[in-house]
């Protein structure tokens, strides 16, 4: 049980300096004490500050932040006059954190959130965090959740592993952030890893089945267009002049043979076109 004389001689310089904010609270008989370093002259608070002072708010709804910058009754600064001033203040309420307008938002944004996870069966942590990156350290149980959230935290977050290893293992090729897509994708329809490893197997067959479809198909337009270039070419060589037929189909050089075979192709398509009206 800590005396208000040792908590006053522990936190002197901070309450001398005027600089950080010292949270006083009780526990008991047991008197408590911390140091913030938030602007709180100007009602700037960080988040990790902010957390800290919920904490103590939780422990103590009378706590109070003491400065002896802002504050008077700190005498001449001696660990008696620091003693006194914080029992002075504390009792009369001096910038009682219960009436600090960012901690009763927090408070507030905390327990809607709250009402949400619980609405939508998901684990809560009450700790605030500074951006994506603040995130909470999965291996330590820091009291910001209840014991049963806080083993539901685990067992989505081992469950979550499990589909990213089945992911990784089914595509070793795959980037992580492809990997952890679909593992996200997975979590979020409560699959198991058993059913991930299911679906890859079935689409990967899927996928085999397509494959030999479109080789299928090409195979067919192949064999489509051999068969009807002939047929179209073979129609076209018995309507040409028989000079022109004869120098298609005989003459010794390729390139003789070709050219009677395209002449006769654009006299072909020619007629077509005349009676046709004209080509477009």
């Amino acid at each position: 049980m800590a005396a208000l004389k040792e908590i006053a001689r522990e936190y002197a310089s901070e309450i001398r300096d005027g600089i950080g904010w010292v949270i006083v609270y009780r526990t008991g008989r047991s008197w408590h004490a911390l140091t913030v370093w938030s602007d709180l002259g100007n009602n700037e608070w960080e988040t990790d500050d902010i957390n800290d002072a919920l904490e103590a708010l939780r422990l103590d709804p009378r706590a109070v932040a003491l400065n002896g910058y802002y504050l008077g009754h700190f005498g001449d600064m001696t660990i008696d006059d620091i003693a006194a001033g914080i029992r002075w203040h504390y009792e009369r309420g001096t910038n009682a954190l219960a009436d600090d307008d960012t901690l009763t938002q927090a408070r507030a944004d905390i327990e809607a959130a709250r009402q949400q996870a619980a609405e939508a069966g998901l684990p809560f942590s009450e700790r605030l965090v500074d951006g994506p990156e603040d995130e909470i350290n999965p291996y330590t149980y820091d009291g910001s959740m209840t014991v049963a959230d806080y083993e539901a935290a685990q067992r989505a977050r081992d469950a979550h592993a499990a589909l990213v290893e089945v992911v990784a293992d089914h595509y070793p090729n795959a980037t992580e952030e492809a990997v952890e897509r679909v593992a996200e994708a997975a979590s979020s329809m409560k699959l198991s890893p058993e059913a991930v490893q299911r679906i890859l197997d079935a689409f990967d067959n899927i996928i085999e089945v397509i494959n030999r479809m479109i080789e299928w198909a090409a195979q067919a337009i192949r064999t489509l267009a051999d068969f009807f270039g002939e047929t179209l070419d073979n129609f076209i060589l018995r309507r040409a002049p028989p000079k022109w037929r004869h120098y298609a189909l005989h003459a010794k050089r390729a390139r003789v043979r070709k050219k009677y075979r395209n002449r006769i192709r654009r006299a072909f398509f020619a007629a077509l076109a005349s009676e046709g009206g004209g080509s477009s």
